[in-house]
């Protein structure tokens, strides 16, 4: 059977389409090759056909996706236009939906420590898309010390969303995710007052 010219290009991108999915509800570890070729409706000879291995996928994952979709849209319009762009993306991945649909949202959360276990390739394509966010969020920064609070932007990001996730209660994950929007809006604008204190 013949394939047409752009089959191993959609088989590709079907495979991490899914892999991204299924990768950032389960982990690495929470499903397999012939599951992940389930999920993007192809064989798992097509998987081997694109990735030499899971953690090849993993790599592929962590560069099309980490930081996005903010990375993608971070050097388009004025810098004001930009920092309502940074002030959204912190937003949005500091939401309640952000924590009860991980498929939809941000690597970083669930799979950072999956990376932390990975070859050295996968980590080093981590540490260069992780660096480059870090160098676009301190570029929207004024002040001192821009790479040093958007670096503490990121962390406190991944740490909020990862902690919240792990919380049974609404209320305590409602405080994390409020008093982290708090904190980073601090470091994104260092003359803006405190949030209102809690009883």
């Amino acid at each position: 059977m013949r394939y047409p010219p752009d089959h191993k290009a959609r088989a590709r991108a079907a495979l991490l389409r899914a892999g991204t999915q299924s990768m950032k509800v389960s982990g690495f570890h929470g499903i397999g090759v012939d599951g992940l070729a389930a999920a993007a409706d192809v064989t798992s000879g097509a998987f081997y056909s694109n990735f030499a291995n899971k953690e090849a996928m993993l790599q592929a994952i962590i560069d099309a996706s980490l930081g996005e979709p903010f990375l993608s849209d971070a050097e388009q319009g004025s810098k004001s236009e930009r920092r309502e762009k940074l002030n959204s993306f912190v937003a949005e991945y500091l939401s309640v939906y952000h924590i009860d649909h991980p498929a939809d949202g941000c690597v970083m959360p669930t799979l950072s420590a999956d990376v932390a276990r990975s070859g050295t390739a996968t980590r080093q394509t981590y540490e260069r898309k992780i660096a480059e966010l870090a160098q676009r969020v301190a570029e929207l920064l004024d002040g001192a010390d821009r790479e040093r609070r958007a670096w503490s932007i990121v962390a406190l990001l991944v740490g909020a969303v990862s902690i919240a996730r792990a919380m049974p209660d609404t209320g305590p994950r409602a405080s994390v995710l409020d008093d982290t929007r708090e904190t980073i809006d601090r470091l994104i604008s260092p003359g803006k007052s405190a949030g209102k204190q809690r009883n």
